[in-house]
């Protein structure tokens, strides 16, 4: 009961959760794309390693301020509050994809059951990924090839393009389909006032 009634916070988000949100979406599709062009960092004129490099460090910048936010923010934010550690919240995701299978979309608030778990994974997988692109900001030496410890962080790395492709594709597609049965999120963002949903 506790944790539905701190999570049922979420439904007025906030400006902070807002701008955080925003700044997280943008700065990983914008490493996203511009990784594509970071193999040139054996060369000696490196421009895509280097703006990828500056565009992830302000990726993974806001990556630990949401991390921050989530230990010492707003009740909304906080991972003690949401993340589907407990029993009763591991029971929430049970029951929706339980739900998922019979084709029944959970009714839920943003952070309860299953939208809890992926948003709880998506983040870590976000925080792998920002703490490897520091730890190889500071490491790799552009016009050489990378060896040892720091190839295989560059190898982790890489991988993380994958784990953002299905962290998105999962995401975008749970608000597509939250919208498309009347949630509209991004009124919520906007804050806009939200139709209620027809039965």
């Amino acid at each position: 009961m506790k944790d539905e009634m701190l999570v049922s916070e979420e439904n007025s988000l906030g400006f902070t959760a807002v701008l955080v949100h925003l700044g997280l979406s943008v700065s990983v599709i914008a490493a996203l794309f511009s990784g594509l062009l970071a193999g040139d960092y054996k060369k000696i004129v490196h421009l895509g390693f280097t703006v990828h490099s500056w565009i992830g460090m302000a990726g993974a910048s806001i990556v630990l301020l949401r991390i921050l936010l989530g230990l010492v923010g707003p009740a909304n934010l906080r991972f003690v509050n949401w993340v589907p550690c407990t029993r009763a919240r591991l029971q929430h995701v049970k029951d929706d994809i339980t739900g998922l299978f019979r084709f029944r979309l959970p009714e839920r608030p943003t952070h309860v059951g299953v939208a809890g778990l992926v948003q709880a994974l998506g983040l870590l997988a976000l925080l792998l990924i920002a703490l490897s692109g520091i730890f190889l900001f500071f490491t790799i030496e552009p016009g050489h090839k990378s060896r040892g410890v720091v190839h295989a962080v560059k190898e982790f790395h890489e991988a993380g393009l994958f784990m953002i492709v299905i962290f998105l594709s999962m995401h975008v597609g749970a608000v597509t389909m939250h919208a498309v049965r009347g949630h509209h999120l991004w009124r919520r963002i906007f804050f806009l006032k939200e139709h209620p949903v027809s039965q």
